[in-house]
Protein backbone atom coordinates (compact mmCIF):
# COMPACT_ATOMS: atom_id res chain seq x y z
CA UNK A 1 0.00 0.00 0.00
CA UNK A 2 1.23 3.33 -0.52
CA UNK A 3 2.19 5.79 2.06
CA UNK A 4 -0.25 8.74 1.99
CA UNK A 5 1.09 11.97 1.67
CA UNK A 6 2.14 13.86 4.69
CA UNK A 7 2.06 10.38 6.92
CA UNK A 8 4.98 10.36 7.81
CA UNK A 9 6.09 13.98 6.79
CA UNK A 10 8.00 15.94 9.37
CA UNK A 11 7.46 19.26 6.88
CA UNK A 12 3.66 18.41 7.35
CA UNK A 13 1.03 19.76 9.71
CA UNK A 14 -1.27 17.71 12.14
CA UNK A 15 -4.05 17.93 9.92
CA UNK A 16 -2.05 17.01 6.89
CA UNK A 17 -1.74 19.39 4.94
CA UNK A 18 1.86 20.72 4.16
CA UNK A 19 3.56 23.62 6.43
CA UNK A 20 4.58 26.45 4.62
CA UNK A 21 7.71 26.74 3.19
CA UNK A 22 10.97 27.74 4.63
CA UNK A 23 8.60 28.42 8.20
CA UNK A 24 9.31 26.10 11.27
CA UNK A 25 6.08 24.13 13.03
CA UNK A 26 4.80 26.42 15.48
CA UNK A 27 5.10 25.62 19.01
CA UNK A 28 1.70 25.55 21.04
CA UNK A 29 2.37 26.14 24.90
CA UNK A 30 -0.93 25.61 26.86
CA UNK A 31 -1.97 24.92 30.46
CA UNK A 32 -2.08 21.50 31.52
CA UNK A 33 -5.10 19.90 31.74
CA UNK A 34 -6.40 19.02 34.85
CA UNK A 35 -7.23 15.79 33.40
CA UNK A 36 -3.97 15.05 31.98
CA UNK A 37 -3.17 11.34 33.07
CA UNK A 38 -4.34 9.68 36.08
CA UNK A 39 -2.05 11.17 38.10
CA UNK A 40 -2.00 14.29 36.92
CA UNK A 41 1.68 14.83 35.98
CA UNK A 42 1.05 13.59 32.52
CA UNK A 43 0.68 17.57 31.00
CA UNK A 44 3.36 19.97 31.45
CA UNK A 45 4.68 21.39 34.30
CA UNK A 46 3.67 25.37 35.35
CA UNK A 47 6.51 27.86 34.49
CA UNK A 48 7.78 29.35 37.77
CA UNK A 49 7.49 33.60 37.92
CA UNK A 50 9.16 35.98 40.08
CA UNK A 51 7.11 37.66 42.69
CA UNK A 52 6.88 41.13 41.94
CA UNK A 53 8.29 43.98 44.36
CA UNK A 54 6.09 47.06 43.24
CA UNK A 55 6.49 50.37 43.62
CA UNK A 56 7.49 50.68 47.27
CA UNK A 57 9.75 47.62 46.76
CA UNK A 58 11.61 49.38 43.81
CA UNK A 59 12.03 52.97 46.20
CA UNK A 60 13.26 50.67 49.17
CA UNK A 61 16.16 49.48 47.27
CA UNK A 62 17.18 52.76 45.47
CA UNK A 63 17.31 54.33 48.69
CA UNK A 64 20.04 51.09 49.86
CA UNK A 65 21.92 51.40 47.07
CA UNK A 66 22.41 55.51 47.63
CA UNK A 67 23.07 54.69 50.94
CA UNK A 68 25.42 52.50 50.22
CA UNK A 69 27.45 54.81 47.79
CA UNK A 70 27.27 57.38 50.48
CA UNK A 71 28.64 55.25 53.17
CA UNK A 72 32.09 56.36 52.73
CA UNK A 73 31.23 59.97 52.42
CA UNK A 74 29.67 60.04 55.64
CA UNK A 75 32.08 57.71 57.11
CA UNK A 76 34.68 60.53 56.18
CA UNK A 77 33.16 63.29 57.91
CA UNK A 78 33.25 61.22 61.36
CA UNK A 79 36.24 62.62 63.46
CA UNK A 80 37.81 63.41 66.80
CA UNK A 81 40.79 65.59 68.13
CA UNK A 82 43.08 64.07 70.50
CA UNK A 83 44.07 65.26 73.38
CA UNK A 84 46.81 67.23 72.94
CA UNK A 85 45.67 69.36 69.36
CA UNK A 86 42.95 71.72 68.64
CA UNK A 87 41.30 71.05 65.55
CA UNK A 88 39.87 73.86 63.64
CA UNK A 89 37.63 72.77 60.54
CA UNK A 90 37.12 74.02 57.32
CA UNK A 91 33.74 73.53 54.76
CA UNK A 92 35.08 72.36 51.60
CA UNK A 93 33.51 69.40 50.20
CA UNK A 94 32.59 68.45 45.94
CA UNK A 95 30.23 70.99 45.64
CA UNK A 96 30.43 73.71 48.37
CA UNK A 97 32.83 76.99 48.64
CA UNK A 98 36.08 76.77 51.35
CA UNK A 99 34.90 78.00 54.76
CA UNK A 100 35.63 78.73 57.99
CA UNK A 101 33.54 76.57 60.32
CA UNK A 102 34.67 76.11 64.08
CA UNK A 103 36.97 75.45 65.95
CA UNK A 104 37.41 72.14 68.23
CA UNK A 105 39.21 71.87 71.47
CA UNK A 106 41.17 69.01 71.91
CA UNK A 107 40.05 65.51 73.38
CA UNK A 108 36.97 66.26 71.89
CA UNK A 109 34.50 62.92 71.25
CA UNK A 110 33.25 61.80 67.28
CA UNK A 111 31.67 63.88 65.91
CA UNK A 112 30.26 64.97 62.44
CA UNK A 113 32.28 67.09 60.78
CA UNK A 114 30.93 67.35 57.36
CA UNK A 115 31.20 65.33 54.02
CA UNK A 116 35.19 65.30 53.10
CA UNK A 117 35.17 68.71 55.14
CA UNK A 118 38.92 68.50 56.28
CA UNK A 119 39.89 69.33 60.13
CA UNK A 120 43.23 70.39 60.96
CA UNK A 121 45.00 69.92 63.73
CA UNK A 122 47.54 71.75 65.71
CA UNK A 123 49.76 71.56 69.48
CA UNK A 124 47.70 73.18 72.23
CA UNK A 125 50.35 72.05 74.51
CA UNK A 126 53.68 73.32 75.88
CA UNK A 127 56.29 73.40 72.44
CA UNK A 128 60.25 73.27 72.89
CA UNK A 129 62.23 74.85 70.61
CA UNK A 130 65.97 73.98 71.47
CA UNK A 131 69.54 74.45 69.65
CA UNK A 132 71.92 72.16 71.60
CA UNK A 133 75.01 70.71 70.49
CA UNK A 134 74.33 67.41 71.48
CA UNK A 135 72.63 64.71 68.95
CA UNK A 136 69.10 63.94 69.60
CA UNK A 137 68.34 66.46 71.95
CA UNK A 138 67.89 70.01 69.42
CA UNK A 139 65.11 70.95 66.91
CA UNK A 140 67.51 69.38 63.95
CA UNK A 141 68.97 66.17 65.69
CA UNK A 142 72.38 67.12 64.76
CA UNK A 143 74.69 69.37 66.57
CA UNK A 144 73.39 72.85 66.48
CA UNK A 145 74.36 76.09 67.77
CA UNK A 146 74.07 80.05 67.58
CA UNK A 147 77.03 81.87 66.75
CA UNK A 148 77.29 85.71 67.28
CA UNK A 149 80.01 88.15 67.89
CA UNK A 150 80.44 90.53 70.96
CA UNK A 151 81.05 93.97 71.41
CA UNK A 152 84.62 93.78 71.47
CA UNK A 153 84.72 90.93 67.95
CA UNK A 154 84.77 87.83 70.02
CA UNK A 155 82.43 85.10 68.24
CA UNK A 156 80.90 83.19 71.30
CA UNK A 157 78.72 80.08 70.77
CA UNK A 158 74.98 79.78 71.89
CA UNK A 159 73.22 76.81 73.30
CA UNK A 160 69.23 78.17 74.18
CA UNK A 161 65.66 77.00 74.46
CA UNK A 162 62.45 78.82 73.89
CA UNK A 163 59.32 77.26 75.50
CA UNK A 164 56.09 78.52 74.01
CA UNK A 165 52.53 77.85 73.20
CA UNK A 166 50.45 78.73 69.80
CA UNK A 167 47.95 81.57 70.07
CA UNK A 168 44.60 79.43 69.50
CA UNK A 169 43.12 82.62 69.98
CA UNK A 170 44.64 83.62 66.78
CA UNK A 171 44.27 79.93 64.63
CA UNK A 172 42.21 81.31 61.87
CA UNK A 173 44.72 83.71 60.74
CA UNK A 174 47.47 81.71 61.77
CA UNK A 175 46.45 78.59 59.82
CA UNK A 176 45.50 81.01 56.70
CA UNK A 177 48.23 82.70 56.54
CA UNK A 178 51.09 80.31 57.05
CA UNK A 179 49.68 76.75 58.18
CA UNK A 180 48.00 76.21 54.60
CA UNK A 181 51.53 77.33 53.35
CA UNK A 182 53.62 75.15 55.27
CA UNK A 183 51.35 72.53 56.03
CA UNK A 184 52.03 72.76 59.35
CA UNK A 185 49.17 70.50 60.49
CA UNK A 186 51.55 68.09 59.57
CA UNK A 187 54.67 67.14 61.48
CA UNK A 188 57.36 67.99 58.38
CA UNK A 189 55.37 71.02 57.81
CA UNK A 190 55.25 72.51 61.64
CA UNK A 191 59.10 71.42 61.37
CA UNK A 192 59.51 74.25 58.08
CA UNK A 193 57.23 76.39 59.58
CA UNK A 194 59.47 76.88 63.02
CA UNK A 195 62.90 76.88 61.30
CA UNK A 196 62.15 79.07 58.33
CA UNK A 197 60.26 82.08 61.08
CA UNK A 198 60.83 81.06 64.65
CA UNK A 199 64.70 79.43 63.92
CA UNK A 200 65.39 82.97 62.32
CA UNK A 201 64.13 85.80 64.56
CA UNK A 202 66.29 83.63 67.82
CA UNK A 203 69.54 83.99 65.51
CA UNK A 204 68.98 87.74 64.61
CA UNK A 205 67.80 88.81 68.49
CA UNK A 206 70.78 87.01 70.07
CA UNK A 207 72.77 88.40 67.31
CA UNK A 208 71.46 91.97 68.21
CA UNK A 209 71.80 91.77 72.14
CA UNK A 210 74.90 90.24 72.06
CA UNK A 211 76.64 93.17 69.98
CA UNK A 212 75.89 95.27 73.21
CA UNK A 213 78.08 93.42 75.55
CA UNK A 214 81.67 92.55 76.20
CA UNK A 215 82.53 89.24 76.12
CA UNK A 216 84.29 89.49 79.57
CA UNK A 217 80.99 90.53 81.09
CA UNK A 218 79.31 87.29 79.13
CA UNK A 219 82.43 84.79 80.60
CA UNK A 220 82.55 85.67 84.04
CA UNK A 221 79.83 87.95 84.91
CA UNK A 222 76.42 85.84 85.74
CA UNK A 223 74.24 89.09 86.61
CA UNK A 224 75.31 90.41 82.61
CA UNK A 225 74.05 87.18 81.34
CA UNK A 226 70.63 87.50 83.06
CA UNK A 227 70.18 90.44 81.74
CA UNK A 228 71.19 89.34 78.15
CA UNK A 229 68.45 86.59 78.39
CA UNK A 230 65.64 88.95 79.36
CA UNK A 231 66.64 91.44 76.67
CA UNK A 232 66.92 88.73 73.84
CA UNK A 233 63.81 87.08 75.35
CA UNK A 234 61.80 90.72 74.50
CA UNK A 235 63.27 91.14 71.37
CA UNK A 236 62.80 87.73 70.10
CA UNK A 237 59.16 88.50 71.12
CA UNK A 238 59.15 91.98 68.85
CA UNK A 239 61.11 90.03 65.89
CA UNK A 240 58.18 87.45 65.67
CA UNK A 241 55.56 90.09 65.55
CA UNK A 242 56.82 91.80 63.17
CA UNK A 243 57.91 89.26 60.43
CA UNK A 244 54.46 87.17 60.89
CA UNK A 245 51.82 89.92 61.19
CA UNK A 246 50.69 89.17 64.43
CA UNK A 247 51.68 87.18 68.11
CA UNK A 248 51.34 83.60 67.36
CA UNK A 249 53.57 82.31 69.69
CA UNK A 250 52.51 82.81 73.83
CA UNK A 251 54.48 82.35 76.95
CA UNK A 252 54.06 78.83 77.98
CA UNK A 253 51.17 80.05 80.46
CA UNK A 254 49.06 80.73 78.44
CA UNK A 255 44.93 80.20 77.83
CA UNK A 256 42.71 80.57 75.21
CA UNK A 257 41.12 83.65 75.84
CA UNK A 258 43.78 84.98 78.40
CA UNK A 259 46.94 87.25 78.07
CA UNK A 260 49.59 85.91 75.54
CA UNK A 261 52.66 86.77 77.25
CA UNK A 262 56.37 86.46 75.79
CA UNK A 263 57.67 83.51 75.30
CA UNK A 264 60.46 81.56 77.56
CA UNK A 265 64.01 82.27 76.72
CA UNK A 266 66.90 80.43 78.51
CA UNK A 267 70.76 80.50 77.45
CA UNK A 268 71.27 77.49 78.43
CA UNK A 269 75.37 77.80 77.80
CA UNK A 270 77.53 80.29 76.51
CA UNK A 271 81.33 78.95 75.06
CA UNK A 272 84.12 81.48 73.88
CA UNK A 273 87.23 80.49 71.44
CA UNK A 274 89.65 78.41 73.79
CA UNK A 275 92.50 81.65 73.22
CA UNK A 276 89.98 83.42 74.72
CA UNK A 277 89.11 81.27 77.80
CA UNK A 278 93.02 80.41 78.12
CA UNK A 279 93.89 84.41 78.66
CA UNK A 280 91.02 85.09 80.76
CA UNK A 281 92.49 82.05 83.09
CA UNK A 282 95.66 83.56 82.41
CA UNK A 283 94.32 87.28 83.94
CA UNK A 284 92.44 85.60 86.79
CA UNK A 285 95.64 83.89 87.93
CA UNK A 286 98.06 87.06 87.72
CA UNK A 287 94.92 88.92 89.40
CA UNK A 288 95.41 86.33 92.15
CA UNK A 289 99.15 87.12 92.55
CA UNK A 290 98.57 90.36 92.48
CA UNK A 291 96.20 90.81 95.70
CA UNK A 292 98.26 88.34 96.84
CA UNK A 293 101.65 90.72 96.58
CA UNK A 294 99.20 93.58 98.07
CA UNK A 295 98.03 91.35 101.00
CA UNK A 296 101.70 91.09 102.36
CA UNK A 297 102.86 94.51 101.93
CA UNK A 298 99.24 95.49 103.72
CA UNK A 299 100.73 92.82 106.29
CA UNK A 300 104.19 94.29 106.51
CA UNK A 301 102.90 97.77 106.94
CA UNK A 302 100.85 96.22 109.77
CA UNK A 303 103.30 94.94 111.96
CA UNK A 304 105.87 98.05 111.42
CA UNK A 305 102.67 100.16 112.70
CA UNK A 306 102.47 97.67 115.51
CA UNK A 307 105.92 97.62 116.80
CA UNK A 308 106.33 100.86 116.49
CA UNK A 309 103.68 101.41 118.53
CA UNK A 310 104.69 99.03 121.14
CA UNK A 311 108.26 100.40 121.28
CA UNK A 312 109.96 97.48 120.89
CA UNK A 313 113.46 96.54 119.49
CA UNK A 314 114.07 93.39 116.77
CA UNK A 315 114.93 90.85 119.20
CA UNK A 316 111.93 92.20 121.68
CA UNK A 317 109.69 92.02 118.32
CA UNK A 318 110.48 88.47 117.05
CA UNK A 319 110.10 87.22 120.42
CA UNK A 320 106.55 89.12 120.76
CA UNK A 321 105.76 87.36 117.16
CA UNK A 322 106.87 83.91 118.66
CA UNK A 323 104.41 84.63 121.63
CA UNK A 324 101.21 85.71 119.41
CA UNK A 325 101.94 82.78 117.16
CA UNK A 326 101.74 80.19 119.92
CA UNK A 327 105.35 78.70 119.45
CA UNK A 328 106.87 79.66 123.13
CA UNK A 329 106.32 77.74 126.26
CA UNK A 330 105.69 79.99 129.55
CA UNK A 331 107.35 78.22 132.89
CA UNK A 332 106.14 79.84 136.19
CA UNK A 333 109.41 79.43 138.51
CA UNK A 334 109.33 79.41 141.89
CA UNK A 335 111.62 81.81 143.93
CA UNK A 336 114.61 80.57 145.97
CA UNK A 337 114.57 76.84 145.24
CA UNK A 338 116.55 75.07 142.32
CA UNK A 339 114.38 73.49 138.91
CA UNK A 340 115.24 71.61 136.50
CA UNK A 341 113.73 72.23 133.42
CA UNK A 342 114.02 69.56 130.28
CA UNK A 343 115.85 71.39 127.29
CA UNK A 344 114.69 69.30 124.82
CA UNK A 345 111.14 68.99 124.88
CA UNK A 346 111.26 66.01 122.46
CA UNK A 347 113.02 63.56 124.81
CA UNK A 348 116.60 63.85 124.17
CA UNK A 349 117.05 63.31 127.60
CA UNK A 350 118.99 66.55 128.35
CA UNK A 351 118.33 68.61 131.40
CA UNK A 352 119.13 72.23 132.16
CA UNK A 353 119.05 73.03 136.07
CA UNK A 354 118.14 76.93 136.91
CA UNK A 355 119.47 78.74 140.16
CA UNK A 356 117.14 81.62 141.71
CA UNK A 357 118.73 84.77 141.44
CA UNK A 358 120.50 85.47 144.66
CA UNK A 359 120.71 82.34 145.79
Amino acid sequence: MADQPGANDPESTDDGEPAQLGAASPITIGRTSKRSGSDGTGGEKRKRRLPKLGIWGAVIVVIGLVGLAFLPAFASGLKKTPRNRFGISYGGGPIEGTHFQRIVKPGSSLFFNGFYDPLYLYPSDQVNYIISKQVNVGAVKTPDSVVAPTQDRVQVTYQVAVYFKLNIDKLQQFHEQFGLRYAAYTTPGWNRLLSDTFRQQIESALQEETRRVDVAGLFSNADQLVTLQKTVQASLTRKLQTAMGGQFFCSPAYQPGGPCGNPTFVIKKVDVPNSVAVAFQNNRISAIQVLTEQNKIAQRQAEAEQKNALNMTGEEWVKYQAVQAGKTTFWILPGGENVTLPANPAGTGATTTTKPSGG
